[in-house]
């Protein structure tokens, strides 16, 4: 990311903010049956890397609304880090999307079967099908909208 500036730095808080929203007026954002809208926005750093770390605070600070908290926080964070590191590996946002939601499944899915005793095999299940499809449009619609109306340029210059 060279040339951090300060339209990046309004972007990323945009992005924050929006993913925050998105995830605490959604009452399926937590839990075991997770289908949570504001991972729509997860996907942003597979078309364009400089949204990593306003997708990765946005989910920080979503994370600590949470009722496992802390715990959340680090399997969150930890998630994006692993999904945006291999996402600089495979430059295919499909296949990044289905990767990120697979670490969400499996990472959730344990998080949720240690924490709070739920059920492994369909916790993580029941998170990784929320989180592919969600991502899954998310890929679709940032990528008509980065098409058709020059998106990331229209997010830049209102930054």
């Amino acid at each position: 990311m060279k040339n951090f500036n300060v339209r990046d730095l309004v972007g990323n808080a945009l992005v924050c903010a929006i993913y925050v929203v998105l995830t605490l007026i959604n009452p399926l954002s937590y839990g075991a049956v997770q289908f949570r809208f504001s991972e729509v926005m997860a996907v942003l750093p597979f078309f364009n890397r400089k949204y990593i770390p306003g997708v990765t605070l946005g989910v920080l600070i979503a994370n600590l609304f949470s009722q496992i908290g802390v715990v959340d926080v680090m399997v969150g964070v930890g998630i994006c880090i692993i999904s945006y590191t291999i996402s600089y590996f495979i430059k295919n946002p499909y296949a990044n999307a289905v990767i990120y939601s697979v670490l969400c499944g499996i990472f959730v899915g344990g998080e949720l079967y240690f924490i709070v005793n739920a059920p492994l095999l369909i916790t993580g299940t029941s998170v990784l099908i929320g989180q592919l499809v969600v991502t899954v449009i998310g890929v679709v619609v940032f990528k008509r909208i980065g098409q058709k109306t020059s998106f990331f340029r229209k997010i830049d210059a209102t930054a």
